[in-house]
Formats: structure tokens, C-alpha cells, sequence
């Protein structure tokens, strides 16, 4: 029984199911983000909205110092769920959470003697602004244990596929990074008050998020365990991952640093406003990759063609969703821009817009190799990737930004991105035991060229009418081809009735 249990948590409909809340919980923020970013801008200012954009990213990073143990742990759960051996969960969970606590503490009271440093030696920020930036960053390291410890805790209820329960803490969370803000600003634009409120519901979603671990396995809360013997096998599994919670995010955002030193903090805000929207578009991806890191942990041994099936269908639903979005912003970006903030912040931004959301449609194709390779617990080869990459990306960025300013800091992104994708798909297909195969047809080829082509559309420029008339006959065609070609008789079949389930 038991066992039957645990086989649902994983199928086909759950995970469908548990993809949706990952969307819903990242696109709500999204939609708030969208709403909010532009009384934001105007209401800070340029400068202060780079700091503050530059805060959320530290928040955001602080989340590395787990050290890869909180992921661990979300595949050794995984496992033990799937294995029906629920009684070795509390000690794991709670020996994770020690370590990570532990760690994170550390390197909280290191960083405390860098600040003054960074602030006033490494960023470019006006005189003004110096003293209240460094108050900011001060309390923003206080919330490193907080950060790093509410991962691990999320860890578990993801083991659990609780993801709609995640999801609601998610969206709340995500939404206060941009309506507290806001609401500070009808009192002051003080960063350091900001902030403060900002790392306060990070506490009350930790405390949310211990709640909810304590409901769905009440045994954690009775048997709070630390296990010396656990701190190897949970190391030795970490220590990979723990690379890549360093390094993915280094990848990630050492533009806007590289753009706060090299040109100004100023810039940041031309350059971070169609990067907030852009790297949003990460969510649907996201959404299916957090879903399937646990499920092929627990099924990739007992049913790898099963696992061949997720892989091949979450690739494919990522980029049929992805593409279209991905083609409007291309194509009507300086619009967009324009409607959004105004022409002159447009004018610095939408070239920006249009590169970044090629680099996404690049990135979104990658979560899934690298899902599969942490799942089935191949993240050495990642975070080699990754490393290697690094050194290599940091150069490209310097000599981009130095040379092209913040549009070229855009294409240093946008090709690293590309071939990060491709060299992680290449070692999932090598450390595939069960290979991956994928028919090629020729109908495939023409989509290829219809991608190429609406790379290519904002070059040709005219008039908005003329490019809604060529996005409607492109998308058109590529609609046409995906139905046929892409989705499989069961899929069109599935459509097809909720589609007439929703006309009655």
C-alpha cells in the first residue's frame, strides 16, 4: 500500500500537477514585478534602484552557503521516500540543517569585515549614497543563516512533491520583494529601512517554511537528531552541488557587478530592468526542473525509460511555451519598453531586452540536463562544467562591458548561456545509461530556421503593423508544424478535451 502510495507522488498527472503550482508560484511575482518595477525606478532613482537590485542578488546568493547540502538532502529524501524508508528522514533533515547553520554563521561573521571594502573600494556608488549602502549591507549579511537554512528546509517538502504548498510561500515571498519597497517609499528612500523589511518576511518564510516541514513529517519535530555519521555520505553528495550553488549563480549575475564596477551603479538600472522581465521567463523552465530533480532521484534507477519519457516531454513543453513569448519580446521590444517606462529609458534598454531573451530560450533548454544530472547524482560533472566556464565567462564579460557597455554585457550572457546549454546536454546524453532518442524529421529542420528567422526580425525593422502581420504568419506556421509534429496523438487527444470541456 504503502509503496503504491509513493508511485503516485511520482506519476505522470503529479508531476503535470506539481508543475503548474512552480509556474503559478514564480509567474504571480512575475506579474507583480512587471506592475511595481516602473514606480520603483522612478521612485528611487537609477542609483538607488541598482543598490537595491544588487541587494536582492546578494539575498538571493546567500542562498549558497548551504554548500549544496539543502539540494543533497532533497535527493536523499527523494530516495528514502521512494525506497520506503521514511524513519532515516529526521536524522538527515535535521544534521543538514545543523551543518548548514553552522556554516552559514561563519561565514556571516567573516563577511562583515569585507563590507567596507566592497562598498567603498570595489562598487561605484555617489559619496552620498556610501554610508547608507554600507548600513544596507550590513543587514543584509545578518540574513545569511536565514537564507542558507530556509533552502534545506525547502529541500524536504520538495522530497515530498509538496510543491503546492511551496508555491504559496513562494508567491508570498516573491511578491514582498517588490510591494514592500513600494510601500517603504510612501515613508522614506532609505535603503537601510528597505532592507531591514525585506530580511523580516525572509524570517517569517523560514518560520513558514519550518511550519509546513513539521506538518508533513511530524516526526521531525519529535526527533531532532544529529548524526556525525550522516555528515559524510551528505558531504560527499554535496560537495559537487555546493560548486555549482556558488558558481551558477557567479554566472549568473556577475554582469550587473561587472557593470556596477566598470561603468557605474547608475547603468545597473538600464540594465537590470529587461533583465528582471527576461530572466522571469526562467520560471517556466524552473517550474518543471524543480519537479523533476526529485522524481528522476527516486524513479531513474527502478524505471529509466519512464525517466527518458520526463526528460524528453519537459524539453519539449519548455520550448513550445518559451518560443512564442521569447519571439513577441524580440520583436516588439522597443515598443514594449516604451509602454512600460518611456522613450528614453527604452532607447537603453530594449536592445538589451531583445538579446537577453534570446540567452533565455538558450538557458531554459539547459535546466533540463542539468535536473537529470544532479538526479541521478552527477553533479561533479556540472559543477566541473561550470568551473571551467567561469574564468572564461569572466573575461568575456570584462572585455564586453569595457568594450560595449552594458549591450555588450548582454551578448557575453547570451553566449555563455548557449553554449553552457549544449555542453550540459552533450554529459546528459553520455551518462544517460538508457539513451535518449529523438527522431529528427525534416519538418524539424524547418523549425530550426523559423527560430533563426525570428532571431533576425528585429533587424528588418518597420512599422508595428507590419511586424504583428510577419509575427502572426511565423507564429502561425510554427503553431502548425508543433501540433503535427512536436506533440504526440495522446497530447493533441488531451488538448482537444479540455478544450471542449472549456466551450461548454
Amino acid at each position: 500500500m504503502e509503496e503504491k502510495v509513493i508511485h503516485n507522488k511520482f506519476k505522470g498527472t503529479s508531476l503535470a500537477k506539481n508543475s503548474i503550482y512552480n509556474l503559478i508560484g514564480f509567474g504571480i511575482p512575475l506579474i507583480v514585478a512587471v506592475l511595481v518595477l516602473p514606480y520603483l525606478i522612478h521612485g528611487l532613482g537609477n542609483e538607488r534602484f541598482g543598490i537595491l537590485s544588487i541587494a536582492w542578488v546578494v539575498v538571493g546568493y546567500f542562498s549558497l552557503f548551504d554548500l549544496g547540502i539543502g539540494r543533497s538532502v532533497t535527493k536523499l529524501i527523494a530516495g528514502k521516500i521512494g525506497s520506503s524508508e521514511s524513519e532515516h528522514i529526521p536524522p538527515l533533515f535535521w544534521t543538514a540543517f545543523f551543518l548548514i547553520l553552522f556554516v552559514s554563521l561563519c561565514v556571516a561573521a567573516a563577511l562583515f569585515f569585507f563590507i567596507p571594502f566592497f562598498v567603498y573600494d570595489i562598487f561605484k556608488v555617489s559619496n552620498n549614497l556610501k554610508l547608507e549602502t554600507l548600513q544596507s549591507f550590513y543587514i543584509i549579511v545578518f540574513s545569511i543563516p536565514v537564507v542558507a537554512t530556509s533552502a534545506s528546509i525547502r529541500g524536504i517538502l520538495e522530497a515530498y512533491q509538496e510543491f503546492g504548498v511551496i508555491n504559496i510561500i513562494r508567491v508570498l515571498l516573491g511578491i514582498s520583494s517588490f510591494i514592500v519597497p513600494l510601500f517603504c517609499l510612501f515613508l522614506t528612500k532609505n535603503l537601510v529601512w528597505i532592507i531591514s523589511s525585506l530580511v523580516i518576511f525572509r524570517i517569517i518564510v523560514w518560520i513558514l517554511y519550518l511550519y509546513q516541514s513539521f506538518k508533513i513529517n511530524p516526526a521531525l519535530k519529535s526527533t531532532r537528531i544529529f548524526k556525525r555519521t550522516l555528515i559524510k555520505p551528505i558531504l560527499r553528495l554535496s560537495s559537487w552541488m555546493s560548486i555549482s550553488s556558488i558558481v551558477v549563480p557567479l554566472n549568473l549575475y556577475l554582469d550587473r557587478f561587472m557593470i556596477g564596477t566598470v561603468i557605474s551603479a547608475g547603468a545597473i538600472a538600464y540594465y537590470v530592468t529587461p533583465y528582471e522581465i527576461t530572466s522571469k521567463l526562467l520560471i517556466i523552465p524552473g517550474a518543471f526542473a524543480g519537479v523533476l530533480f526529485p522524481a528522476i532521484s527516486a524513479t531513474h534507477m527502478r524505471d529509466p525509460e519512464y525517466t527518458n519519457k520526463l526528460i524528453i516531454r519537459a524539453t519539449k513543453y519548455i520550448f513550445l511555451i518559451l518560443f512564442p513569448i521569447v519571439f513577441f519580446i524580440v520583436v516588439f521590444a522597443q515598443e514594449g519598453m516604451t509602454l512600460w517606462i518611456g522613450k528614453q529609458f527604452a532607447e537603453h534598454s530594449y536592445v538589451i531586452l531583445q538579446i537577453l531573451a534570446v540567452g533565455v530560450l538558450f538557458n531554459s533548454i539547459g535546466y533540463i540536463p542539468y535536473a537529470f544530472l544532479d538526479g541521478i547524482g552527477r553533479a561533479d560533472v556540472t559543477a566541473k562544467v561550470q568551473l571551467i566556464e567561469l574564468p572564461f565567462y569572466f573575461l568575456l564579460m570584462w572585455f564586453s562591458v569595457k568594450e560595449g557597455g552594458i549591450n555588450g554585457a548582454a551578448c557575453a550572457w547570451g553566449i555563455r548561456t548557449a553554449v553552457d546549454s549544449v555542453i550540459l546536454w552533450f554529459f546528459a546524453h553520455k551518462l544517460n545509461s538508457n539513451k535518449i532518442t529523438i527522431k529528427v524529421k525534416p519538418i524539424h529542420i524547418l523549425i530550426i530556421l523559423l527560430i533563426l528567422f525570428s532571431s533576425v526580425i528585429f533587424v528588418i525593422g518597420g512599422n508595428t503593423y507590419y511586424k504583428l502581420l510577419l509575427s502572426i504568419v511565423v507564429l502561425s506556421v510554427f503553431l502548425l508544424i508543433s501540433w503535427h509534429s512536436l506533440l504526440l496523438k495522446v497530447e493533441r487527444d488531451f488538448i482537444i478535451s479540455k478544450l471542449k470541456k472549456f466551450n461548454r
